[in-house]
């Protein structure tokens, strides 16, 4: 059996670089907009919502 110990969530935070996780809201604006009528022209994208990691 395999244990897999993650580093505290302080840890991602001070690699990320606007030091903090996306809220739901966020994510869920950018699902909408790609949903909805503004996003029409969009396709085959993949949308990154990363905060700048992997960037």
């Amino acid at each position: 059996m395999w244990l897999i110990i993650f580093p505290p969530l302080e840890t991602f935070l001070d690699m990320h670089p606007i030091r903090r996780f996306a809220t739901l809201e966020e994510v869920a604006e950018a699902v909408c907009f790609l949903a909805g009528p503004h996003g029409g022209y969009i396709t085959g994208e993949t949308l990154n919502i990363a905060g700048g990691i992997g960037n």
